[in-house]
């Protein structure tokens, strides 16, 4: 696992840390786009490195579902079963759309790399974020 900002060109999974103690992946287009996520986060690493493997074993075989939010939003999910194991980085203005997002996340998760090359980085949004008491946990009060 290797830390830092590269550009790579060919689509990639990352490692995004998002609490003190917890991280996700996601899946980076080639052009850095994220295509898709995954549904919830993770204690550590490796547990992470676990579903990537598990995911792209077994891409061909979920099952997708679309929903429509409020204003027009289209999101897509993927899941074996009952459980969740892939949702869209963000939501499409059109059905359409998020069918597209799908087929290259799919596409994407065959071609991308499993291994010591996947990278890891804090999640930026977390430095604006605020404790129930309207604190933001980076600045000094």
């Amino acid at each position: 696992m290797t830390r830092g900002n590269s550009v790579a060109k060919n689509p990639r999974f990352q490692l995004v840390q998002t609490g003190e103690q917890t991280l996700r992946w996601r899946l980076l287009g080639g052009n850095n786009v994220s295509l898709g996520s995954a549904p919830e986060d993770y204690p550590r690493a490796e547990e992470c490195l676990v579903a990537i493997a598990w995911l792209s074993t077994h891409i061909s075989e979920l099952t997708s579902d679309f929903s429509h939010l409020s204003g027009g939003r289209w999101r897509w999910r993927l899941h074996t079963g009952d459980r969740l194991v892939a949702i869209a980085s963000h939501a499409y203005g059109r059905r359409i759309e998020a069918q597209r997002g799908l087929d290259r996340f799919r596409s994407a998760t065959t071609e991308a790399s499993i291994g010591e090359g996947i990278e890891m980085i804090a999640d930026w949004r977390r430095k604006y974020r605020r404790d129930s008491g309207g604190h933001s946990p980076n600045r000094s009060p």
